[in-house]
């Protein structure tokens, strides 16, 4: 199976792809899209939306795991622009028809290292050991993503998540 794990953002959207190998997580690829903030946002959303689409019709991923919105109800407008952000890569996955998977960064952080609040060097780190490859989490976006791969992997395969879903 591969996966591709989303952190998405206005200003930079880590990506990361992986496979499962016999239960063994490989990295294939991971990198961020950038946006700078003075372009306007319908050429930044685009930006992202087309970048997305070229990774996965390269990679051809079986689905895609996002980060899920996440924000203090202060933070309204980081919350909307994250949005934005999220629904042209979901648009990109609906496209290639692919299944989305959401997940709390929390989630994705307590089931890569065993702390919801792990720090960015912690997450990096369960990343590279997760993945048995030092060099795949660059930096924390291509981090992030990964571990929402890994994540997804993890509870894809779990039985109580299945025996949870079929209980629906």
């Amino acid at each position: 199976m591969r996966i591709l794990g989303i952190d998405p953002g206005l200003t930079n959207t880590g990506y990361g792809v992986i496979d499962i190998v016999d239960r063994d997580y490989r990295a294939v690829e991971g990198g961020v899209v950038r946006t700078k903030s003075g372009v306007p946002m319908e050429q930044r959303l685009y930006t992202i939306y087309s970048a997305i689409r070229d990774v996965i019709q390269e990679f051809k991923p079986d689905a895609v795991a996002i980060e899920d919105l996440h924000s203090h109800a202060r933070f309204v407008k980081t919350a909307i622009l994250l949005g934005h952000a999220r629904g042209v890569v979901v648009m990109a996955a609906g496209e290639a028809d692919l299944p989305v998977f959401n997940y709390q960064p929390t989630r994705a952080k307590n089931v890569v290292t065993g702390s919801g609040r792990a720090g960015k060097d912690q997450v990096r780190q369960a990343v590279a050991s997760h993945l048995k490859n030092p060099d795949a989490a660059k930096n924390e976006h291509v981090a992030d993503a990964f571990s929402i791969a890994i994540c997804h992997a993890i509870m894809a395969d779990s039985p109580a998540v299945a025996a949870i879903e079929a209980a629906k």
